[in-house]
């Protein structure tokens, strides 16, 4: 019977403890989820699971026991990996297609009826049928993601170890992943430990670790481990005792005069602060006077098209971003979101339609040059340098947009105080946690002053207390710059702090309008994932 087992186990990386003591056991069939703060210690357990780093302690998977990648060898034919980032196990020129051969043959799987079938309903879970030629590098971050997914389950792997495999992944796409999680282990016993950034996912496992400064600091179903913060989740207020408050919703382990709110999943990353007495540092970003005139209509694009070959990855597509709004732009994976902030940017050149910024008509290389001067962006990817520190990005950044090394220097002290990583200035963006790495980008983004704020999936990955306090600068950039801000984003709950959302389905917009409205069309919908799903089922 399939079955492991990890007893006290520790890494350290130079002086630091990843982690301390870690213990717990799996039962085949079983799905145990890993969730906490960005460095809390689960890409290091994870790492230490599949075998590939030494570790103290004792990992036994199936009776044979393991502590360096040289011991884990026997068992590596029985595990399936996927590392946590976009796209580590694709090679960017070779097709979807491609990967599958490649990852067959290297497993050396034999090509019978079944496991054609089993390989047909992974694509079709991955919504990758259509893009079966398409090479990895021109795939959106969501589809790469789910193709590393499908490639590291291809051999059916009887101990799956998943990384937040589903960051940017559309909620259609998860909840159908979900399914072939449920049915891999039903079906064939197998152990899934995963760790994600999704509370809603948590829900589904059968056994939760939360993970705190490289320590399991509690572990239960998702139903008991709420229990455990129920006392201690109110509606927002404002009180003298020690409390956190995020949006809508007031945190704090003295008893309020208020009413109780039900928790979720990220309740417990605010009560765990709480009783470290770790209060969320106060970010703020000053106001400035904006040279720019503005218009009712910042932005607007009219009939927007973009093909690439005989693909249309955009159609007709018509949005206006409105003076101090923020717009969420949401969609499945390949609905268009990407290549059409991209056309926004002019990184792209656009094959239809036309776009128009503070009024004026974007048409030519002149045109171009001015809309990206007065345009902030935060990619995918935090498009940022891996072999330059913090202040090095920021400068080398500052002076793309000719602006002078005094007042680089003096916008970096400035922004690296008000947001929280002036600690970080020599550190390089690799050794960032996620949340930091965010807040660096958006500096970088907002150095040259813009009045229009692009942000491609900011909070993937994120923890829950990291993007709470990124959307609270949105919220302040927005009243304290006049910025209007599109942003993108796979967390459903994010287009609650949105003035406007917009649907995009194949590249078409199928939807466009307020928060309260689209509730409205949708009484029976608990949630904004509810009304997602009513458009893209």
């Amino acid at each position: 019977m399939n079955s492991l087992e990890v007893e006290n186990v520790s890494i350290s990386h130079k002086n630091k403890i990843a982690i301390n003591n870690v213990s717990f056991k799996a039962q085949a069939g079983e799905i145990v989820g890993f969730i906490g703060a960005d460095g809390a210690g689960k890409s290091s357990t994870l790492n230490a699971l599949s075998g590939v780093i030494n570790f103290d302690g004792k990992i036994t998977y199936n009776n044979h026991s393991y502590k360096s990648p040289k011991e884990a060898t026997t068992i590596k034919k029985d595990i399936g990996y996927m590392p946590q980032g976009l796209g580590l196990v694709l090679y960017d020129t070779l097709t979807v297609k491609e990967h599958f051969d490649f990852f067959t043959n290297i497993r050396d799987i034999d090509n019978t009826k079944q496991f054609q079938e089993y390989k047909k309903n992974l694509l079709s879970m991955a919504n990758l049928e259509k893009f079966l030629d398409r090479k990895a590098h021109d795939l959106s971050g969501g589809m790469m993601q789910k193709l590393s997914l499908i490639c590291t389950m291809l051999h059916r792997p009887s101990l799956l170890i998943l990384d937040e495999p589903t960051t940017g992944v559309d909620p259609l796409s998860r909840i159908e992943l979900w399914e072939i999680l449920k049915q891999n282990a039903k079906e064939f016993g197998t152990i899934c430990i995963t760790s994600t950034a999704y509370m809603q996912e948590a829900s589904k496992m059968d056994n939760i670790l939360l993970f705190d400064e490289g320590k399991i600091i509690a572990q239960d179903t998702s139903d008991n481990l709420l229990k455990t913060v129920e006392p201690f989740v109110y509606e927002k207020t404002s009180s003298l005792k020690k409390h956190i408050t995020v949006s809508d919703t007031t945190y704090s382990l003295e008893k309020l005069d208020v009413k109780k709110k039900i928790p979720t999943l990220d309740s417990l990353f605010f009560i765990n602060a709480l009783k470290k007495d770790k209060l969320l540092p106060k970010l703020d970003i000053s106001k400035i006077e904006q040279k720019e005139k503005k218009t009712d209509v910042m932005l607007k694009a009219n009939n927007l098209t973009k093909i690439f070959g005989d693909f249309i990855a955009n159609k007709d597509v018509n949005i206006e971003l409105k003076n101090k709004e923020i717009l969420g732009l949401l969609g499945a994976n390949g609905a268009g979101k990407t290549t059409f902030i991209k056309m926004l940017l002019g990184l792209l050149p656009i094959d239809g339609g036309e776009l128009y910024l503070l009024g004026k008509n974007i048409k030519n290389a002149k045109d171009r040059k001015e809309l990206k001067s007065k345009i902030g962006y935060v990619s995918q990817h935090f498009a940022l340098y891996d072999d330059m520190s913090v202040r090095e990005n920021m400068l080398f950044f500052a002076s793309m947009h000719n602006i002078d090394k005094n007042k680089a220097n003096a916008l970096i002290d400035k922004y690296s105080k008000e947001l929280g990583f002036v600690e970080y200035l020599e550190a390089f963006p690799k050794d960032l946690p996620l949340g930091i790495n965010q807040r660096f980008s958006l500096a970088v983004a907002i150095l040259h002053e813009p009045v229009v704020l692009f942000l491609d999936e900011p909070t993937s990955g994120v923890d829950s207390i990291a993007r709470a306090q990124f959307w609270e600068l949105l919220k302040i950039l927005k009243t304290n710059r006049d910025i209007s801000i599109l942003i993108t984003t796979h967390y459903m709950s994010e287009a609650e702090y949105c003035d406007r959302v917009v649907l995009l389905k194949d590249g078409e917009k199928i939807a466009d309008d307020t928060v309260k409205n689209f509730y409205a069309k949708h009484p029976d919908a608990k949630e904004f994932e509810d009304i997602f799903l009513e458009y893209f089922r």
